[in-house]
């Protein structure tokens, strides 16, 4: 099963950061090419098992995706992706902050678990790895660091 780590220095506090990517719904604000995000029925937002139905530009295709854990404590969010237009499939991704003491920075890590036809491995690493290295640089840019 391929995995795919990336990670990244964001220059704000961990507090800031976690206010950002812990709220499940609000993956439009800062995520390039989604466009809406709308929980379904019978979960809120922040509650594992929600379910978020992603729009994102340029299909109509949808992206969904099941909040797996919410962690204030560990700083971790993890979701599993339940179908959407992705090169790849069975697809759990954890999104982890980690406070940097000596700047009141933020690192933050992004990995994944996934499976792909056989010999595309190496196209699924890249596409996940190009995924998340946007979402990191967008990230920044919404937080303004």
């Amino acid at each position: 099963m391929p995995k795919v780590f990336v990670s990244t220095v964001i220059n704000a506090p961990i507090e800031r950061v976690w206010r950002t990517v812990a709220d499940f719904n609000g993956l439009p604000a800062w995520m390039p090419g989604m466009t809406e995000s709308v929980i379904e029925p019978g979960k809120g937002d922040k509650e594992v098992g929600a379910v978020r139905k992603l729009s994102m530009a340029g299909t109509k295709d949808k992206l969904r995706e099941r909040l797996e854990v919410l962690s204030p404590d560990e700083w971790l969010i993890t979701y599993a992706v339940l179908e959407g237009p992705l090169p790849v499939r069975n697809v759990v991704t954890s999104l982890r902050l980690r406070s940097i003491t000596d700047t009141y920075g933020t690192l933050g890590e992004w990995s994944t678990k996934f499976e792909t036809d056989p010999g595309k491995e190496a196209d699924g690493e890249q596409f996940m790895s190009r995924v998340f290295g946007a979402g990191f640089r967008a990230l920044k840019r919404h937080l303004g660091v």
